[in-house]
Formats: C-alpha cells, sequence, structure tokens
C-alpha cells in the first residue's frame, strides 16, 4: 500500500472512531497503542494526529500527546450559535430545491435509520449522520454543506454526549419525522424551528453537564411535549368531575 492511501486509510479510521464514540472524549491517544492498531508507521500515526488537530477532533499537549478533544461552555456556545444560523439558512434553500423524488429516497433512508437508532447499532452514529447530510445535500450548496459538516465534526463530542439519555433516541426520530414532513409540506418556519430544536438539545444537555449536575439534576431539559406547530393536549384536571 502507497504511504499516502495508507496515512488517508489511518486518519478515516481515526475519525470515525472519535465520532462513533470508539475513542471517547478526553481519552489519551498513546502513540504506541496506535501504532500496533493500525500496523503502520511512527510517522502515518503523527500526521494522523496533526491532521485531526486541525479538524479540532484531538488535543496536543506538551509532555501529555494527544486527547480526544472535550469543548468548553464557550466553544459549545460559539459552535452552536454559527451552526444554528447556518443550517437555518440551508433549511430555507432545501425547499427551494428538493425534488419530489429525493424526498421519497429520505424516507427510505431514515426508516433505515429508524432500526439503527432503535437496536443501538454500531452504526447508529454513522447512519444518523447519512440522514442529515442527504437532508442538506438537497439545498444543493456545496459550501453550505462543507460548513455543516465542519461545525458538526467539530461538536461532536456534544451530539455523542446527548444519546447517552434513555429519551433521545425516541425524540430524536420524531423529530426526523417532523423535518422530513415540514419539507414535504413546504413548510419554511416549522422547518426552521424544527431544525434549531434538533441541534440545541443536544447543546442543552451538554451545557448543563458542564455546570456540574449530574444529567437529570442538572437541569437538562425534558423532552418537549410537542413539537413546533402542533397543539399540546389539554391537561387532565386532578379534581373530581
Amino acid at each position: 500500500m502507497m504511504p499516502a492511501v495508507r496515512s488517508t486509510r489511518v486518519l478515516q479510521e481515526m475519525e470515525a472512531a472519535i465520532l462513533s464514540g470508539a475513542f471517547k472524549p478526553r481519552e489519551r491517544l498513546v502513540e504506541m497503542d496506535l501504532i500496533s492498531r493500525y500496523g503502520v508507521s511512527r510517522t502515518v500515526v503523527r500526521e494522523a494526529l496533526k491532521r485531526l488537530e486541525s479538524r479540532g477532533l484531538i488535543r496536543m499537549t506538551p509532555y501529555r500527546g494527544a486527547m480526544v478533544a472535550d469543548l468548553s461552555a464557550e466553544e459549545v456556545e460559539e459552535l452552536y450559535d454559527a451552526r444554528t444560523e447556518i443550517e437555518r439558512i440551508a433549511a430555507r434553500r432545501i425547499l427551494k430545491s428538493i425534488r419530489p423524488e429525493e424526498i421519497q429516497d429520505l424516507k427510505v433512508l431514515l426508516r433505515e435509520v429508524e432500526g439503527h437508532l432503535r437496536r443501538k447499532t454500531p452504526q447508529m452514529f454513522e447512519k444518523d449522520l447519512e440522514f442529515h447530510r442527504a437532508v442538506y445535500r438537497t439545498c444543493r450548496n456545496r459550501y453550505l454543506c462543507e460548513l455543516i459538516d465542519l461545525l458538526r465534526t467539530k461538536a461532536h463530542i456534544v451530539g455523542y454526549n446527548a444519546w447517552s439519555f434513555p429519551e433521545r433516541i425516541e425524540q430524536s426520530i420524531r423529530e426526523h419525522r417532523e423535518i422530513l414532513r415540514a419539507i414535504e409540506e413546504r413548510d419554511q418556519g416549522r422547518l426552521e424551528k424544527l431544525v434549531v430544536l434538533h441541534i440545541n438539545y443536544s447543546r442543552r444537555s451538554y451545557e448543563a453537564q458542564l455546570k456540574g449536575g449530574e444529567k437529570r439534576s442538572a437541569g437538562v431539559p425534558e423532552p418537549p411535549r410537542t413539537l413546533p406547530g402542533k397543539k399540546a393536549a389539554p391537561a387532565k384536571s386532578k379534581g373530581k368531575t
């Protein structure tokens, strides 16, 4: 295998391991372990680490080496402010350019994604990402898609953390379905609200944990009882009727 091909292969495998959670946030990546794991030279490993650092997936610290990246509260705020605005722009463009056959393809893909999420397969993170990429590709702006991918990658720890909440899988499935329904109905306002809701659940839960509380006691928001555009069910009376 050519050195360049080997280097690319190791980079892709290490990135996939980080994004899937095989390498956990704040986990140290020891060069000798990586050399043994991937069967490559120290030079190839160091090049891969350097490129992962440039993507914001790892951090290099003097005398301590590489560690899977964590994010501060300030970094999370900056990342998600940018993600919110960029994904809103992409959502508006989707409704102008998406084709009927693409909506049908997204429905098929969504059923596949739901199966992976409910079974919690090793591919669930990859499949969830595949669905989001497929949605945003329909905006037909490669630069917007690249920016969305870049920011999502940099914020991977926030999204990964959110999957630790038991209710998140079913909630995420509901949000995916509502996003697709808003696209099919060409409802721009609702689509933008849903996109923001979907990405900001992860942000709120992560920020709550950064403040030092436990998952539920730290004020992590409960899943919304209704999604944007849906009426809440009337509250049941506690008294006798």
